[in-house]
């Protein structure tokens, strides 16, 4: 009789290959990552990794989805504290995702490639259609699911732009956040008063501490150990 693994043994062999291959992409980055460095550093057979997760986009995209998930987790308690309006908790989602791309450069690349790979990136805008779509539905009472998918593919790309650019001392975080959130509200024919109480909602969050906790949280989760 074959064995059959328990749901807690599944969940900690997934651990043990995404614990390594975040390790890995961090350390190599995601194109040079191959699946012997994953097997090596979990110390799982490769063979098992490869029934597991059928290429390294899958395992990234388990990756990419922990981290949206830590990140909606982490933005909702900061701003639900503060307002029950959808629209401004869908903001302070967007504003936290880029403060965590600008934490180092290391987790700015795993973004990028979440948001640049084939089947991550269309995770990711399934995932971003139907945040949109919570938000904006009462805005656009006329516009399908559909509608809210051809929009994000240009609202994913802005976002995906300001991720890529660094901040410097001329264009700090502060001020990318603001014309990151102008530019997607914009998208979504926002009055000029609710684009100004966006801008002064966030300001009232603390997105840096909120960040560090997000990004700890998921990596305790997998038990990676991060440099302070």
């Amino acid at each position: 009789m074959a064995n059959v693994r328990s749901e807690a043994e599944s969940r900690e062999l997934h651990r043990k290959i995404l614990t390594a291959a975040t390790a890995m992409f961090i350390q190599k980055g995601f194109e040079r990552t191959t699946f012997s460095d994953i097997a090596k550093l979990s110390g799982v057979q490769k063979s098992k990794i490869l029934y597991e997760f059928s290429s390294k986009e899958e395992i990234l995209s388990h990756l990419v989805t922990r981290f949206l998930d830590g990140v909606t987790a982490a933005s909702d308690a900061a701003s639900k504290r503060l307002t029950d309006d959808t629209v401004l908790i869908l903001i302070a989602n967007e504003v936290l995702q880029l403060y965590m791309a600008e934490m180092n450069e290391d987790m700015r690349n795993l973004y990028l490639a979440g948001y640049s790979m084939p089947k991550t990136s269309e995770e990711v805008l399934k995932r971003r259609t139907n945040i949109m779509f919570e938000a904006f539905s009462e805005t656009f009472k006329s516009f399908e699911l559909k509608d809210f998918y051809e929009i994000e593919i240009a609202s994913m790309g802005i976002m995906r732009a300001y991720m890529t650019v660094p901040c410097d001392m001329y264009f700090t975080i502060e001020a990318k956040a603001k014309r990151l959130v102008t530019m997607l509200l914009r998208i979504y024919k926002a009055e000029d008063e609710k684009i100004t109480e966006a801008l002064e909602f966030i300001e009232k969050i603390d997105f840096e501490a909120v960040a560090e906790k997000a990004v700890e949280g998921v990596f305790n989760e997998l038990e990676i150990k991060t440099n302070k």
